[in-house]
């Protein structure tokens, strides 16, 4: 077989394998280097799991139903995937009140995050796609539950490195997620499932509230 044969059939997983070896790269990276530095705490832990969770997913998710062939719906999908990254390398502010609080709303945001992807399973994705419709563990109480727990994240290191760059970086980075989220949902509700699904999880992002 031909190599550019070979990468047109196997374009799915090579893309897969590509995104896990950046992103689990940059996770090990990091947690060494926290560790190098004698900062290897709860939070990092909690983050290291969340992401070694993604990788996992992004490996064994099942393939796509359908998927939004918009390429300005797919690039604010990837810019709210991704856009945490933005927030690194920014100088922390407050005191010690502060960084605790900080500390605490990060570590549930990653414990909350691995609970969401464990409840998503391989039906996880990056793009907007439709694989299987899940409606078990957080998303019985609302429909975005990784998008709702990645924003937490952010306010967690935002209230600890709070500076116009990081309150511009949450306001771009909501943003994206409830338009990615209407786009998602667009998309999902042909799938009749995912219908029944939304008329009964009244909620996208925060429960009683949006």
């Amino acid at each position: 077989m031909k190599l550019v044969d070979f990468i047109k059939q196997n374009k799915s997983m090579l893309l897969n394998i590509y995104i896990v070896l950046n992103l689990g790269g940059y996770a090990i990276w990091q947690t060494y280097n926290n560790w190098n530095d004698g900062n290897l705490d709860y939070v990092e832990i909690g983050y290291l799991v969340q992401s070694m969770l993604v990788l996992f997913f992004i490996l064994t998710r099942r393939k796509h139903k359908l998927i939004d062939k918009n390429v300005w719906h797919q690039a604010v999908a990837l810019f709210a995937f991704f856009s945490g990254v933005l927030f690194v390398g920014q100088s922390p502010t407050g005191g010690e009140t502060i960084k605790t609080v900080s500390k605490i709303i990060i570590f549930t945001a990653n414990v909350l995050g691995a609970v969401s992807l464990l409840n998503m399973g391989k039906s996880f994705g990056i793009l907007i796609a439709l694989r299987k419709v899940r409606t078990g563990g957080l998303y019985s109480i609302i429909r975005h539950p990784m998008y709702a727990t990645d924003l937490l994240l952010r306010v967690g290191f935002v209230i600890s490195h709070f500076n116009a760059v990081t309150v511009s970086l949450i306001i771009l980075s909501a943003a994206s997620y409830i338009y990615r989220a209407i786009l998602e949902e667009r998309l999902l509700s042909q799938d009749e499932a995912y219908v029944e699904y939304k008329a009964r999880v009244k909620y996208r992002l925060i429960p009683f509230v949006f």
